[in-house]
């Protein structure tokens, strides 16, 4: 009897402890992904993404990424969130082009290598906000657009990235990685930051709740 007590006391110890690392939804306290502070230029610094639902707006998934020093008047940043679902990958991003004259694009759905330019086939958000005071940027999603999950689905390889871009080739679409290596070389900070550290990282994965 005494082993059985015993028994049941080291599972609920596991329960209240172990599985809610994974089972309890997102938010500014406890993100699904975190990052090291100062690995990049503060206004591209990730320091953590989180996922989130609303009771109200259950057709929506929102994706918050917080940025440590936020600067919107610095042109071709880009900031991006991905994940898998049913072995498929999806993302959401926000591009500020060239924001003096009101230049964003939100963008969220699914990953597909071969799009057109190698990137994502993303459908066009007017969704999003980016909170200067805060740091905080935000992703309003359409379910329907990102595999359309249901409550209990589980969103994985949660990961996250921000960069630079610099000059003409940066307008187009090209993010020079010659300049980031200089930049490392002269100021000792990267251009591209990544959430977790590395690119080949995750952060935990993320239950639908609606």
């Amino acid at each position: 009897m005494r082993k059985k007590s015993v028994g049941i006391i080291i599972f609920m110890l596991l329960t209240t402890t172990i599985l809610p690392m994974t089972a309890i939804a997102g938010d500014e306290e406890n993100p699904e992904i975190t990052d090291a502070n100062g690995d990049a230029f503060g206004n591209i610094d990730i320091n953590s993404v989180w996922f989130s639902e609303k009771t109200e707006e259950p057709n929506y998934l929102f994706v918050c990424m917080k940025i440590n020093q936020p600067n919107l008047n610095k042109i071709q940043q880009t900031f991006g969130v991905g994940w898998e679902y049913n072995g498929i990958e999806y993302g959401c991003s926000l591009v500020i082009v060239l924001y003096i004259i009101g230049w964003e694009s939100w963008s969220a759905g699914e990953y597909i290598n071969s799009a057109p330019g190698g990137g994502p086939n993303y459908y066009g958000i007017d969704k999003g906000t980016y909170d200067k005071s805060t740091g905080i940027i935000t992703c309003k999603i359409p379910k329907e657009i990102i595999g359309d999950p249901n409550p209990g689905d589980v969103l994985t390889k949660t990961q996250s990235t921000a960069f630079q871009r610099f000059g003409f080739l940066g307008l187009i679409g090209f993010s020079r990685p010659i300049i980031d290596m200089l930049a490392n070389r002269v100021f000792g900070n990267s251009l591209w930051d990544y959430a977790p550290n590395h690119a080949d990282e995750y952060g935990l994965d993320y239950i639908i709740q609606y």
